[in-house]
């Protein structure tokens, strides 16, 4: 049995490597499939993906070097590349020597940098491509016995911020590095909390001819905890608090927080304050979340990103809409008929690749009954939040 160790509530704040819990099955798969290719980790705001890169570059492993970078407020390939070079020196990756020529390259102006290192540099068209070329070949040949892991979190918004031709190169770039004999003990962590398909489908909409950038890449959708980590972790909050919780009640907040490590914490934390760990203050918390439109409880992300990225967000809210006025699940020729009432700019086919890409964003689940698709939400919170607040 697993020792209950005392955790006080993060709230969405940084948590310490020495208290995330509950996904160490989730860190050896990442350290076995690093062994031979990269990641993209996807999950909703809250559910635990920076956590685990932090713990993965706190705790290491034999044979790895990880460096984690949160991305997510850089506004150009260029930004980029100093950021990397400053986690690099940051983490003393490199000695003084090699610091000095990677910042004398890093300062020096297009023309001279193409001397540099010659033909191959000068087949890259940007002054940042050359930079983190440099920087990759460098790393690379200082920790030739090591495999470089960057952990680059919430490069999905990165991407979604910069110019779309300036997304375009930086994906082939990153694409192209991985193929490379001289980097071939490097790999990239794509992280991020809006899917990057649906960045990479933005690019492909204003005529950027990018394939598929990733298909070289392990696709993980990181999921809430199972039913004994989310009791687990509530075990650990509950002597963190000091709330003297019975064990009924610690499953109860977790089975109605879905089992999502920060809903679970913001329930924690809300009753710690009041200092109360009864029914009555379990059902007022959730009521308090349930009442946020605001987005400072975070469920409003999940409406938002539709808003953003979804080519056709009318008709995906409009699914919401209808599915979470439900009891049950419904059926995919309910939901399609209920969308026809409601809007005309969309088909039959249109309706259908709109509820798969629900379903893949992990706004919905399906079940197949006989030769008919059924869907429901996927998180019962995100369906209460979303037929109080937004449904119509």
């Amino acid at each position: 049995m697993k020792k209950i160790i005392p955790i006080t509530p993060s709230t969405g704040g940084s948590v310490s490597p020495n208290n995330i819990i509950g996904r160490d099955k989730e860190i050896n798969l990442f350290w076995s499939k690093l062994e031979k290719q990269g990641i993209t980790l996807f999950a909703e705001r809250r559910f635990g993906k920076s956590s685990i890169l932090r713990k993965m570059e706190a705790d290491g492993k034999k044979g790895f070097i990880p460096i984690y970078k949160p991305i997510e407020g850089i506004s150009s390939p260029e930004n980029a590349a100093a950021v990397l070079l400053d986690r690099i020196k940051e983490m003393d990756l490199i000695d003084e020597g090699l610091l000095k020529k990677l910042e004398n390259f890093y300062n020096k102006t297009t023309e001279i940098v193409e001397d540099v290192k010659g033909i191959k540099l000068k087949k890259l068209e940007y002054t940042w491509q050359k930079q983190l070329h440099y920087l990759f070949s460098k790393l690379s040949e200082k920790h030739s016995d090591k495999t470089i892991v960057i952990m680059l979190d919430e490069f999905s918004i990165f991407l979604d911020k910069l110019k779309s031709d300036e997304a375009s190169t930086i994906i082939g770039f990153l694409r192209d590095i991985t193929f490379e004999e001289e980097f071939k003990n490097i790999r990239f962590v794509f992280c991020g909390s809006i899917g990057i398909d649906l960045v990479l489908d933005k690019i492909k909409k204003v005529g950027h001819n990018i394939g598929d950038p990733l298909n070289h890449m392990y696709k993980h959708e990181l999921q809430p905890f199972t039913d004994d980590n989310a009791k687990f972790f509530g075990k650990c909050l509950n002597l963190g608090c000091n709330l003297n919780m019975t064990n009924d009640l610690i499953e109860q907040i977790c089975d109605r927080a879905n089992n999502i490590p920060y809903f679970i914490d913001i329930v924690f934390d809300k009753l710690s304050k009041i200092n109360k760990a009864n029914q009555k203050a379990i059902e007022d918390t959730f009521e308090e979340i349930l009442d946020d439109t605001k987005g400072k409880e975070s469920i409003k992300h999940f409406y938002d990103r539709i808003e953003d990225f979804y080519p056709k967000c009318k008709s995906s809210i409009y699914i919401l809409n209808y599915i979470s006025k439900s009891t049950q699940t419904v059926t995919e020729k309910e939901i399609v008929n209920n969308v026809l009432t409601n809007t005309t700019e969309i088909n039959r086919l249109e309706i259908n690749k709109e509820i798969e890409r629900l379903r893949n964003d992990g706004y919905l689940h399906r079940t197949i009954k006989g030769e008919e698709r059924l869907y429901d939400f996927k998180y019962s919170l995100l369906k209460s939040w979303w037929k109080r607040n937004k449904a119509y």
